[in-house]
């Protein structure tokens, strides 16, 4: 063992003491300072180090740090350092170690590892992720061949589930070592989909390193960065950086590819199924069509070279020369296939798929029809089935100018529904007002009339008790009997005639109401049928809501209710002057005959010409806020009337703004992006020339 790693294992005492000396090391360490002692000049620098370090093996911490801190040679001081903090780590006195593990100052690059690792476990102690983090990925990044760091460097990123970090620690050291254990780790991180967040760019320098180490781990590490990207935002980026990758690095043609020619085929089909736009892929076809053909097998190489021709058809001059002259090399030496009529049914079934989702399919299946029905594809030789999809293609291009001209006739007969719905609406608006009116108004009306009546016929029933005033009457509690007589009567006609007249108005006026609403409604069908036939279907239907007679009906019945409970009121036990008057001669002259022919006079003088005004506000005043409060609410019911009409409309007008809208965008797209349409279309041609190539179909 080396001087250094024994410093590191605290096992330098080694060196000193005598294996083969039974004593304690102590003691031995002990006796040798006592003789270095008895020397002139005594070297006792190594002694005291590995003093302290028998003390640190044997708990005795306190001890060792007094060794450590005695003059040292230079050589041991950084170790001495290092040893100490390990003692207060030890001790459990964590800042303190802390403070003197960063206090090392050394050249060891061993040393400086060592410090590392204390102060990762340390942190770790102290619940210091960061900076347990930043600590192992020092020792790492200065020492990585240094015993089991990059091992607890993983672990520890796994443990806390840091993944960017065990990813990246995966990534270095697979190119470091060129260990094909730490490409099955990051195998394992990429298939667990902790990697794709990552640009492919990335991976560039691993995957070269293990291209030239295995080339079948080369296929296994691809297959998997190639799944993962695979419906991610980075899926035409990683084709650029696999591709690029395999042009730029020789490969001896003697190996023979397992999992590439399959993803190649699989890819190339991926870019021209419509997910992408043509312009998004034509820089990137050549340099994935000149690689799926020189990984291909001889004998599988139909797929990919007829690919390559069919391409140079459509899009003439996108390809070099050699790449063609290959594939036609290849194509002639192929084993070309005369019946592959699943390929062209499943390129049938992609268009019609393609054509749903254009709201086509029903157009396209009855032009279709009559062909389908003379080919019977499911029967149809390779070449029927071809004229089939090419019909079917030349009917969508054709299609398109239709398509256009339906869009744009849709956004018009929209807009004018839309036009007839908001003039509906201001017509609704309209008969609100006008129905309010009419129906507030003869309500009024029917107020001020009944309320004239009960304040006409009041003051007069009143006046009427003056014929119970009699010369031979009791003049002194009479005004009690009269005040008893007048309230029974006022309530006798409130009860009886009052309400029944009352009652009566309010019957015919909720029926004029009825027939006014009627009316209104027999408008709101007619505006519903007109706009249902503009539609061509039964799509809104306006309905007032009559609920609102039956709510008046309740609140009418509970104003009279409270007709029949007029509160007794005092009208003549009131002290005004003349009452007064008339009761103190009434107690006066009552018992004395004599002076009744003038009492006689006077009271029925003043009760026939009395002004009763005042108690009639007061009797009807509850009647009058009750109907009132009512009037005031008769708008707001009208308006719950057409309420329900007013959200019909208000909906059927945000679906159709929806639907303009959405027109519109479609139209704007077609107009100004018209490869959105196009570029799947001349895909679906791209893959039928190449079908008509590999069934050779000319």
């Amino acid at each position: 063992m080396t001087t250094e790693n024994q410093l590191i294992n605290k096992s330098y005492y080694e060196n000193i003491v005598d294996q083969n000396n039974k004593e304690h090391p102590i003691k031995v360490l002990g006796d040798m300072y006592m003789e270095e002692m008895k020397k002139e000049r005594p070297e006792l620098s190594s002694i005291r180090y590995a003093q302290g370090e028998v003390y640190f093996l044997n708990n005795d911490f306190e001890a060792a740090i007094y060794k450590w801190q005695h003059p040292l040679d230079e050589k041991f001081i950084p170790w001495a350092q290092k040893n100490i903090a390990d003692a207060h780590f030890e001790m459990g006195l964590w800042d303190h170690a802390e403070k003197f593990y960063k206090e090392v100052e050394t050249e060891s690059i061993d040393l400086k590892t060592e410090v590392l690792l204390q102060l990762f476990s340390l942190y770790i102690q102290q619940g210091e992720q960061q900076k347990a983090v930043d600590a192992i990925k020092n020792a790492v990044t200065l020492n990585p061949d240094y015993p089991s760091v990059t091992e607890i460097a993983q672990t520890y990123f796994e443990d806390i589930k840091d993944w960017d970090h065990a990813v990246e620690l995966a990534v270095k050291d697979a190119i470091r070592t060129k260990s094909l254990s730490w490409i099955t780790i990051l195998e394992e991180y990429v298939g667990r989909g902790l990697t794709t967040h990552y640009g492919p760019n990335y991976f560039n320098e691993v995957l070269v390193t293990v291209l030239d180490m295995d080339k079948y781990r080369f296929e296994s590490l691809t297959e998997i960065l190639w799944d993962s990207y695979r419906q991610s935002e980075f899926y035409l980026h990683w084709l650029e950086e696999i591709n690029e990758l395999l042009l730029n690095n020789s490969i001896e043609e003697s190996y023979m590819w397992k999992k590439l020619p399959n993803l190649f085929k699989d890819a190339y089909f991926e870019l021209i199924s419509g997910r992408f736009l043509i312009k998004e892929i034509s820089t990137l076809i050549q340099k994935h069509l000149s690689n799926w053909l020189e990984i291909s097998s001889t004998s599988d190489t139909l797929i990919s070279s007829s690919a390559v021709l069919a391409w140079n058809d459509i899009f003439p001059s996108d390809l070099q020369a050699t790449l063609i002259n290959e594939a036609e090399y290849y194509f002639a030496n192929s084993n070309v296939s005369q019946n592959n009529r699943q390929e062209g049914i499943k390129l049938y079934e992609s268009i019609k798929k393609w054509a749903e989702k254009e709201g086509l399919l029903n157009d396209l299946e009855v032009f279709m029809e009559p062909m389908l029905e003379e080919y019977n594809i499911d029967v149809a030789s390779p070449s029927k089935i071809r004229n089939i999809i090419k019909a079917a293609i030349e009917f969508l291009i054709e299609k398109r100018i239709e398509v256009l001209q339906e869009i744009m006739d849709k956004i018009h007969w929209n807009e004018e529904l839309l036009t007839r719905l908001h003039d509906i609406q201001s017509q609704l608006h309209d008969m609100e007002v006008e129905e309010a009116r009419v129906v507030t108004d003869s309500f009024s009306q029917l107020k001020q009339d009944a309320i004239q009546q009960i304040k006409r016929k009041l003051p007069e029933i009143i006046r009427n008790c003056s014929e119970l005033i009699k010369e031979d009457s009791d003049f002194g509690k009479l005004h009690v009997d009269l005040n008893n007589e007048m309230n029974k009567r006022i309530a006798n006609y409130m009860e009886r005639t009052a309400l029944y007249d009352f009652k009566h108005a309010i019957a015919s006026w909720i029926k004029n109401s009825e027939e006014v609403f009627n009316t209104y409604q027999l408008n709101l069908d007619d505006m519903s049928e007109g706009l249902n036939y503009q539609y061509g279907e039964e799509r809104l239907k306006l309905e007032g809501d009559f609920k609102v007679l039956d709510d008046w009906q309740r609140d009418m019945e509970r104003i009279t209710r409270g007709m029949l409970h007029i509160e007794k009121v005092n009208i003549l036990m009131r002290n005004n002057p003349s009452q007064l008057l008339l009761k103190g001669a009434g107690k006066l002259f009552g018992s004395i005959s004599k002076g009744n022919d003038k009492l006689y006079s006077k009271y029925r003088s003043y009760i026939e010409n009395g002004d009763y005004s005042e108690i009639t506000e007061k009797i009807i005043q509850p009647f009058i806020q009750q109907v009132e409060l009512f009037e005031g609410s008769i708008e707001w019911d009208i308006s719950r009337f057409f309420a329900n009409s007013h959200d019909v409309i208000n909906s059927v007008s945000e679906e159709l703004q929806g639907d303009i809208a959405k027109h519109t965008d479609s139209l704007e797209i077609m107009r100004e992006k018209p490869e959105f349409y196009r570029d799947p279309l001349t895909l679906f041609d791209l893959k039928l020339r190449q079908y008509e190539l590999m069934n050779t179909i000319s």
